[in-house]
């Protein structure tokens, strides 16, 4: 763990990682399918029908109460203020790698509304956010905000910002449904008998964006290991499965890549197709991509 403290630049990459500059008129140009951009780690922002949605919104330099430590490889491809107007902020929990003070305190000047897990209403209340626009979930509860239908999913974490608060408040994955399409939203899990009841509910995902790295054999029972990040996808049977959660913070030992040059392999073996855009490039569930995260 010295590593984390120490020597965290070694497990940053050796050199930038492509991204594209953002496409704002291809993202919100009226189409029948939903589009997508990712921001690194467990930010993307979705559009969805009319809606525009941001997933757990980190754009600061650390992920860490430390400031200094789990430092950004590197600047994301837009700011959270250069984004268009944010019609729904999803909430998987309150770790600060998922919850950003800085950027909700933003959101909350807008017009947005929270979609979170269970128990977050409060600190969000205190961080500006009106109570008119939260809307907490306990795990398979569904809101339907303009036609497009969320539901909170169980998932095998925990939640705290401090030694006060643990597990005060839930932990979700997400279901995002609009007509014919249905997306699976991760959030933080360790493998567990929850995604064979998930399966059986929502299977057959457009896209199921699934957790790929931060694991650690000292902490098995919060994150996938990247064999499981595979097994996941094909349990889920999506037609495409992209990998999140990594490229953007070191929150653990292994190397930047290491999640997905271990996973990919395995889920096209399992017969999953993978997707893996570059942050900032605008997407769908047809997208062809490459693995451009792969060392020479």
């Amino acid at each position: 763990m010295w590593t984390l403290v120490f020597d965290e630049q070694s497990l940053h990459p050796p050199k930038p990682l492509p991204m594209l500059k953002p496409d704002w008129a291809k993202f919100l140009a009226p189409a029948e399918k939903s589009r997508f951009m990712w921001f690194g780690h467990s930010t993307l922002m979705m559009r969805v029908g009319t809606q525009t949605i941001i997933t757990d919104p980190l754009f600061g330099k650390s992920a860490s109460p430390v400031p200094l430590m789990m430092t950004r490889f590197q600047d994301p491809p837009a700011w959270l203020e250069e984004l268009p107007p944010i019609d729904v902020v999803l909430i998987s929990h309150n770790h600060y790698d998922h919850l950003e003070q800085a950027s909700v305190e933003k959101l909350a000047k807008t017009q947005s509304h929270f979609v979170v897990s269970l128990g977050l209403g409060v600190i969000l209340q205190k961080w500006g956010v009106p109570a008119e626009r939260i809307t907490e979930l306990d795990w398979w509860q569904s809101t339907e905000r303009h036609g497009v239908r969320y539901t909170a999913l169980p998932a095998r974490h925990d939640s705290g910002r401090s030694l006060l608060d643990h597990n005060k408040s839930l932990w979700s994955g997400f279901v995002i449904q609009h007509q014919d399409e249905s997306f699976y939203f991760h959030g933080d899990s360790s493998y567990g008998k929850h995604f064979d009841a998930i399966a059986e509910r929502f299977n057959g995902f457009d896209i199921a964006f699934i957790e790929n790295g931060q694991y650690n054999e000292r902490w098995p029972n919060n994150h996938l290991f990247p064999h499981q990040t595979a097994e996941l996808a094909a349990k889920l049977k999506p037609k495409r499965f992209m990998p999140i959660h990594w490229a953007a913070y070191p929150l653990a030992l292994h190397k930047w890549n290491e999640p997905v040059l271990q996973s990919l392999p395995i889920a096209r073996k399992l017969e999953v197709n993978p997707l893996t855009p570059l942050m900032g490039q605008v997407f769908d569930a047809e997208t062809l991509t490459a693995d451009w995260f792969a060392e020479d």
